[in-house]
Order: C-alpha cells, then structure tokens, then sequence
C-alpha cells in the first residue's frame, strides 16, 4: 500500500512540474511604457449614433509628448459578452485616433496597449 502511495505522490509532483514548465514568458513593460501618463477623451458625432471616435494621448513625467510603436484599442461589454477592438491611427505625435462601431449603448470597459519594440503595457479604464 505504501510503495502505491508513493508512485502515487511521484507521478503527481512530475506532472505539477511539468505542467508549469510549458508556459510562454509573458511580455514585459519597460521603464519608459510605464513613465508614460496617458489620456483618453471621446469626440462627440452628431450624424452617427452608434460610432464612437476616441483619442489617446501620451506624456512623459514633464508633460512632453511621447510616441510609441502601436496603440491597441479594446472595449468590452462583459455583461452582454461583447468587444470591439482596433490598432490605433497616430495622428500627431503622442496623439493616437481610432474610430469604432459599438453595437450598443452601455457601460464599456476600455483597454489601452502601448507597444514599444518588445515590450508592451496594458492599461485598464472602467
């Protein structure tokens, strides 16, 4: 019973090992994305309804503008399992567009991805 047991614990310990062994690194900020102070206001359309338009803008900690590689832009409407996402259009610098169809009115959460070379930041707005 006992030599059962221990085969037992052996093949459990092996497979816990194993199984955190396989994972793909995660990608890391930098000390410049995570400096960056950002921003994000809504342009107001009169004509489309259920087209929103937002823009982004990126600072350094004295107020400059700063540019990344790619902005991603993401919204979710969890309680109705919808999301909307789109790569943002840079319009000048540290200034960042995107314009995106909602299929309803509500509370959406935003996401912000600023990616830098190989290094990205995430930034959550309720």
């Amino acid at each position: 019973m006992k030599k059962v047991f221990y085969i037992f614990i052996t093949l459990l310990c092996s497979l816990v090992l194993c199984s955190g062994c396989g994972k793909k690194a995660e990608i890391k900020s930098s000390p410049f994305l995570d400096h960056i102070q950002l921003s994000i206001n809504e342009k107001k359309l009169t004509n489309k309804k259920q087209t929103h338009v937002y823009l982004v803008n990126l600072v350094d900690t004295d107020g400059n503008e700063v540019d990344v590689d790619s902005v991603y832009f993401k919204m979710e409407m969890k309680s109705m399992n919808h999301h909307v996402e789109a790569s943002m259009k840079k319009i000048n610098k540290g200034i960042y567009e995107v314009s995106l169809e909602l299929p309803m009115e509500g509370t959406w959460s935003k996401q912000i991805t600023l990616i830098k070379g190989k290094n990205e930041r995430k930034v959550s707005i309720r």
